[in-house]
């Protein structure tokens, strides 16, 4: 079998691997309701992480929660009434860190996926959703290239938490269409 379909299958194992015995259910009904109440939702991830969370952050704006990625010109103040959202696959990332603990000082609560739970971000954090993967910090041998199977589960997960806001919500594919980009 080719590299190509070895990496395939691999990443499609650990995938089941996570579904089967890391996945938590409860953990990701409690961030939804979290996110569903608070008054914004900021997201925030370094490299590949940030790219993940930016999906995120698109599919919460088609569901019309109020939601921005931090960095951008047009991101607002973080009140105490908002949710901060961390993807840091170590917990240990600097700008990820420095972000969390400036949402802290202003009272927010913070949601942190993460395959480091007993890390700096971790221990900050007010929701932990465990993703397992390699990470930057990890000695973990993998065929997918460096961080990758932390990033793919990490989107896999937040695609299923947009499930779950929907049903909750009570908004359909339809919906997601109306709020589409529609200048492409």
């Amino acid at each position: 079998m080719s590299l190509f379909l070895q990496t395939m299958d691999e990443i499609l194992r650990h995938l089941k691997e996570y579904y089967q015995s890391t996945a938590n259910p409860q953990k990701v009904k409690e961030v939804v309701q979290l996110l569903i109440s608070s008054e914004k939702i900021f997201i925030y991830g370094a490299g590949r992480s940030g790219m993940v969370g930016r999906m995120f952050a698109q599919r919460l704006m088609h569901l019309n929660l109020t939601v921005f990625y931090l960095s951008e010109t047009i991101t607002p103040a973080f009140a105490a009434a908002d949710c901060l959202v961390v993807i840091s696959g170590s917990g240990e990332s600097i700008s990820p860190k420095a972000i969390v603990e400036g949402a802290k000082k202003i009272g927010g609560k913070v949601v942190l996926l993460t395959a480091n739970s007993d890390s700096t971000i971790g221990h900050l954090a007010d929701f932990i959703v465990v993703v397992k993967g390699q990470t930057k910090v990890s000695k973990q041998e993998a065929l997918a290239p460096f961080t990758s199977l932390f990033d793919i589960t990490a989107l896999v997960v937040l695609d299923s938490m947009t499930r779950e806001i929907m049903n909750v919500l009570g908004k359909t594919e339809a919906d997601i269409h109306r709020t589409h980009a529609t200048l492409e």
